[in-house]
């Protein structure tokens, strides 16, 4: 399939959210927060059969967006926060091509753990250059055989048009943060609040690929953007070792009982539906329970 790059460079639409970022970055406008407002948007969610409070910030800026404030995350000493730029597809549409929604699902189950955070949901879609040319990027990457970066050099967009100071800002003047635990695994973001002086502890997410094209496109953040995520052939291995261990495991059921071991077989089937039973999504329900209710009761530490 042949794709004339000409022909889709020349109908973008340059007017993206952060299309301001090809001409330069514009001065941040001043934030001043206004609290009795936020205090106003609090409100209990339940999530995964567990409640949280959560309260709404508004973060402006180009490429700004919302930041969800869940417990008393302000109040917190270093506290758990995660900026995530929006994807549709992997957000709302959850597609396995990328890792944006798992990531965005693993900050969650973290920061509700803990009972407090800060999850900051930026417009930014397609690292800043829009959903449209994000889809033209995808089309050059599948068709051609090339990278997402370099097919966005194709259409004439540097790697990321990103920025993350009016994060940085919104930190320091509205939530008076100056020390905190970033779950992301992008160096950028790291850089981007470290130059603002805002002490940070990066929490790597480590998601699982679900499909092809995802472990492709995790290999190429690592090598082009440096992110800390292990190389390919760490996930292949990974992969290969489950099966393995499945492999081993259902033959020591089998081979117990071949050999009418009755007490092996009992101890495997055990040790087997624990195993899944820990580890199953839907399980994930009553641990955030247990957890809410420890909390309740004053005996886990926020």
């Amino acid at each position: 399939m042949s794709v004339d790059v000409g022909d889709l460079s020349g109908r973008i639409d340059v007017a993206t959210p952060c299309a301001a970022n090809l001409a330069g970055h514009a001065a941040l406008p001043e934030m001043k927060v206004d609290w009795e407002q936020i205090e106003r948007t609090r409100h209990r969610m339940t999530r995964k059969g567990a409640e949280m409070t959560v309260r709404v910030l508004d973060v402006p800026g180009d490429g700004g967006g919302k930041a969800i404030i869940v417990g008393d995350a302000e109040r917190s000493i270093n506290p758990l926060v995660r900026i995530h730029s929006r994807c549709l597809y992997g957000d709302a549409l959850q597609s396995d091509d990328c890792d944006c929604g798992p990531e965005l699902s693993k900050s969650m189950d973290a920061i509700q753990r803990e009972g407090s955070g800060v999850l900051f949901y930026l417009e930014q879609e397609g690292r800043g250059a829009g959903l449209e040319v994000k889809a033209m990027g995808l089309r050059l990457t599948q068709s051609l055989g090339i990278t997402t970066f370099d097919a966005y050099h194709e259409l004439g967009y540097p790697d990321d048009l990103r920025r993350f100071d009016h994060v940085a800002q919104s930190l320091l003047d509205d939530l008076e943060l100056k020390s905190i635990r970033l779950l992301t695994n992008n160096p950028d973001k790291e850089s981007a609040l470290t130059e603002h002086r805002i002490e940070v502890d990066r929490v790597p997410l480590r998601t699982v690929p679900r499909s092809v094209r995802s472990r492709k496109y995790l290999e190429e953040k690592r090598v082009h953007r440096g992110h800390a995520l292990p190389p390919r052939w760490a996930w292949v291995c990974g992969i290969w070792a489950k099966r393995l261990g499945v492999a081993v495991t259902t033959l020591s059921v089998v081979g117990a009982w071949a050999l009418d071991i009755r007490e092996l077989v009992i101890t495997s089937h055990l040790l087997m539906i624990t195993t899944f039973i820990l580890n199953h999504p839907a399980n994930a329900n009553a641990r955030f329970r247990v957890r809410a209710m420890l909390r309740c009761l004053g005996m886990l530490r926020r």
